[in-house]
């Protein structure tokens, strides 16, 4: 690993003191049942998070070729492709989709998004130069464009926020108040990609509580957003209260920055080095 990679903590700071000076792109979404937001990992969440805002139906990468190989009309409104490299699966999703002889958007963080030759629209939202997969201000600038939530108050959470000692569990469970699920997803996949040795799973409070947390285990930590737990006399519980999708996800992304090493660091990039080989990603510099 060349020189030293600082952590997700400083990139939330990096983000926040950027997100109100940036330029965002006019992007023309309108509201229709027929939209779809198709995304892959953490931008699969985000582009739910843009179905809610937008209606519509929202895939990600292990479902989007099943739902439009079944869809008889494919009358869709606009086909909106969310991914901050436009490449790896971004890519593979914007192919297929004119192979089916459909038109697709393209909504990225790189102007030279491989993915640009198979679509129609290409909107680019700022961001970061970021180590592979971190991915801080790439969605954190998606989201802030969708809702322009206050600034200010995220940052005043951040410099509030008690960090806990993560290492001090096996597994972590994201508990979010039902609004929130999305962004405990996001979470939950950022702890497992980041922190070595952590398990970590989500959901929104109704569903959670039908059989995700029946045993005890002293091992976990509940870190609930927006959401108390009931079960609080019998588990370790951790609090990040905000009524913002911006404020939680940089809160939580602060908190796990704290908790990581140097040594999850190489992990990662190793790991993705490896995994972008295997899967034949297509992948060109980002930023």
């Amino acid at each position: 690993m060349k020189g030293k990679i600082k952590h997700l903590d400083f990139y939330v700071r990096e983000t926040l003191s950027n997100l109100e000076r940036w330029k965002y792109p006019r992007i023309e979404i309108e509201k229709d049942d027929k939209n779809l937001f198709l995304g892959s990992g953490n931008a699969g969440s985000v582009a739910k998070i843009f179905a809610e805002k937008f209606n519509g139906v929202a895939l990600d990468a292990s479902s989007y070729k099943m739902f439009l190989e079944r869809s008889i009309k494919r009358d869709f409104a606009s086909i909106y492709i969310i991914n901050a490299s436009g490449g790896k699966d971004g890519y593979n999703m914007a192919k297929y989709i004119e192979e089916m002889n459909l038109r697709s958007n393209l909504i990225t963080c790189n102007k030279d998004a491989p993915a640009k030759e198979f679509v129609d629209k290409i909107s680019l939202i700022p961001a970061l130069k970021e180590p592979p997969t971190y991915n801080v201000s790439t969605y954190s600038s998606m989201i802030y464009w969708l809702f322009r939530e206050n600034v200010s108050e995220i940052k005043e959470l951040i410099d509030k926020l008690k960090i806990p000692d993560l290492r001090r569990y096996k597994y972590i469970f994201f508990l979010a108040a039902d609004k929130f699920q999305n962004i405990a997803e996001m979470t939950s996949e950022k702890i497992a990609e980041t922190l070595e040795g952590i398990g970590s799973n989500s959901d929104g409070f109704t569903n959670a509580f039908h059989g995700i947390l029946r045993q005890p285990n002293k091992d976990r930590l509940i870190f609930c957003l927006n959401q108390k737990c009931p079960l609080k006399d019998r588990e370790n519980i951790y609090e990040l209260n905000t009524n913002s999708y911006l404020g939680l996800l940089l809160g939580t992304y602060y908190v796990i920055g704290k908790n990581q090493t140097d040594r999850d660091t190489e992990n990662l990039l190793k790991n993705y080095q490896e995994t972008a080989k295997a899967l034949d990603w297509k992948i060109k510099k980002i930023f």
